[in-house]
């Protein structure tokens, strides 16, 4: 969906560009282009992890009402999905009922209160983690093509239902019998009456087999953590001295370009705010004074996650040797010839009529989903009951 406004007025403009910040559900600043490294090493370090993601419990939820759906009757495939998202929807008020009233992460809880729901479903924001984590067992099998699994195993079984003695029954559909599309789990209280965001010991259980187990997840940082009930405060204080060699070269690769990329960062909010953010300026001249330039290898980071983006590779090497010159009218030049050609009109620095800085953009380090899978961890092992280390 596009928004788009009159523009009347630089006030009107940053008063419509707040609102539309508040209905973001999260928020990936990229404003320089280094997506595709940041979400690179999310994936080596956090798969199956996503931003949008905020309770392990719907990892089983999901399956639970496809599994329920099976046991519907429809006419049409389009009517499955319907089904899937009235279900998601008609969820959030027993989970919220359930929950303690203190609960967060909770999808559509703040809308539900005003008697509305949330356009994007939950099923979308795991379905990626839940083929990542194999419980989904085919990893092609989009929500579509789960719709039609469901409505041809609907429509086989109407069609026995209703079937006279002696007929037999040869439908395309039938195909659709025996497919197992999740990994079985099973549901042991009333979805509809009982269910709340905290995940059961059996649940818990499931999703850390899973997650340790799935060849696209059993190799990283997520499924050391869960395996050795560990858990960090942030990705910056992660011990990584004990980790195994192959997910300690991958964290200290990631942390080195988080360190690294945060001074465009900070010299992006110096320029956008005109050298007014006082903290912002000092933050840069510390970054300088104490980034490892000579230990730095930019070659080395981007191996694991390299692409064909030249642009990108060009512009972080033109970073590092003009910010370890000290050339600043080179980087501010860069800086801002980089946002001009990812976000083009735009681009805040081109128009600084139009946009007003009131706090930094980029006053964080990457941290590569970190925050996310924290609560996704905290979950199992609260499920689990067992002490995090």
């Amino acid at each position: 969906m596009q928004l788009g406004w009159i523009d009347f007025s630089k006030e009107e403009r940053n008063k419509i560009m707040q609102t539309l910040k508040l209905l973001e559900e999260s928020t990936a600043v990229d404003e320089l282009g280094i997506g595709v490294i940041r979400d690179g090493y999310s994936d080596i370090l956090f798969p199956g992890i996503t931003t949008l993601q905020t309770r392990a419990k719907y990892f089983v939820l999901i399956p639970y009402i496809f599994t329920e759906a099976e046991k519907e009757s429809f006419k049409r495939s389009t009517e499955v999905l319907q089904w899937i998202n009235k279900k998601e929807d008609m969820l959030v008020r027993t989970l919220v009922k359930n929950s303690d009233a203190d609960a967060k992460g909770i999808i559509g809880s703040q809308l539900y209160k005003q008697g509305k729901s949330v356009k994007l479903k939950p099923s979308s924001i795991y379905w990626n983690g839940l083929k990542t984590f194999e419980i989904i067992k085919d990893k092609n099998l989009s929500v579509g093509n789960v719709c039609d699994i469901v409505f041809g195993k609907s429509t086989r079984r109407r069609a026995i239902t209703i079937k006279k003695e002696g007929e037999t029954y040869d439908d395309e559909t039938a195909v659709n019998e025996n497919i197992v599309v999740f990994s079985p789990i099973h549901l042991d209280y009333s979805m509809e009456n009982d269910t709340n965001i905290e995940l059961t010991k059996l649940e818990a259980s499931y999703l850390s087999e899973k997650i340790t187990t799935a060849s696209g997840s059993r190799n990283s940082l997520l499924a050391y953590m869960l395996n050795k009930h560990l858990i960090f405060p942030s990705f910056d204080k992660i011990d990584y001295i004990d980790l195994p060699d192959v997910i300690k070269y991958h964290y200290c690769l990631a942390k080195s370009f988080a360190d690294f990329i945060r001074g465009a960062h900070i010299r992006y909010n110096v320029i956008f705010s005109n050298g007014k953010d006082i903290e912002q300026v000092k933050a840069y001249y510390d970054w300088v004074k104490n980034f490892h330039f000579d230990g730095f290898n930019l070659s080395r980071v981007l191996s694991p996650v390299s692409s064909n983006d030249q642009e990108t590779n060009t512009f972080l090497n033109t970073f590092y040797d003009a910010s370890k010159k000290g050339d600043l009218e080179a980087v501010d030049r860069l800086i801002i010839g980089r946002e001009k050609r990812i976000k083009q009109d735009r681009a805040k620095l081109r128009k600084p009529q139009e946009y007003f800085y009131d706090q930094p953009v980029h006053d964080y380090n990457l941290d590569y989903r970190y925050s996310t899978a924290f609560y996704i961890i905290k979950d199992i092992f609260r499920g689990l009951e067992v002490r995090d280390g």
